[in-house]
């Protein structure tokens, strides 16, 4: 999971102002990927993640 986590926060290194949010959020869809054995629950919550970034920055 680690490991898995470092590869999800070098893949997102242009945002280096949230490398700590990148680590750990790659060590939740790791953790929920493990518990589920679906790798589309980790997507959900990453498209999810995302989707609540996007409209928090158009809201500010």
């Amino acid at each position: 999971m680690i490991v898995s986590a470092g590869i999800f926060t070098l893949a997102h290194l242009p945002t280096t102002n949230t490398l700590l949010v990148n680590f750990v959020s790659g060590l939740v869809f790791a953790w929920v990927y493990e518990r589920t054995n679906s790798i589309y629950s980790s997507m959900l919550i990453h498209g999810t993640f995302n989707g609540l970034a996007v409209l928090l920055t158009a809201l500010a």
